[in-house]
């Protein structure tokens, strides 16, 4: 894997991806990558601790060995030139990145529902289904937000398209040709 200090966060996650496409680690890099949003989670300034230079190198080096111990070694060397090439505080972009590769060649979508209650299970599968089928999905996650100001039916958000079936969008639409 070639990378330099002048690549942004898009084409380093993309260098990666591919390197373990052509390894057959795409999966476990990906394991490896969500593993670490986990901890970006957690401290969210990660990035921003292990380029701090008041914090002896010893501790910083420890810190960045510690969250990859247990990662593939094509991860670990991924991580490793990162921190040589001091972007390791680009990781947070680095891991967003990546996720997005991944997730468009694996063909998953991530859509955002708002409804005015709570969907049932039933509900929720439904719309999987009919999503896989729209967007060409082999995988649809759902993440799903009870929204006061939604009268009544839905709101998709998906791959940068918004499918607005809720009745205030409904009624709108209606008050608008009612006007023509």
């Amino acid at each position: 894997m070639k990378l330099n200090r002048n690549m942004n966060s898009r084409q380093l996650a993309d260098a990666f991806y591919q390197d373990s496409k052509e390894k057959g680690l795409v999966d476990v890099s990906f394991d490896n990558i969500m593993d670490v949003r986990q901890v970006l989670e957690d401290i969210p300034n990660l990035g921003t601790i292990l380029v701090d230079r008041r914090l002896d190198k010893f501790k910083r080096d420890h810190i960045l060995a510690n969250l990859i111990k247990e990662f593939s070694i094509n991860t670990q060397s991924f991580f490793h030139m990162l921190y040589d090439y001091d972007r390791i505080s680009d990781i947070r972009d680095i891991v967003n990145e990546f996720e997005k590769i991944y997730d468009y060649k694996n063909r998953t979508v991530v859509a955002k529902i708002s409804t005015a209650v709570e969907l049932t299970d039933e509900q929720k599968a439904r719309l999987i289904d009919v999503l896989k089928l729209k967007l060409d999905a082999k995988k649809v996650l759902l993440h799903t937000i009870v929204d006061k100001h939604v009268l009544g039916g839905v709101i998709i958000e998906a791959e940068s398209q918004v499918y607005d079936g809720s009745i205030r969008s409904n009624l709108e639409t209606l008050k608008k040709q009612l006007i023509r």
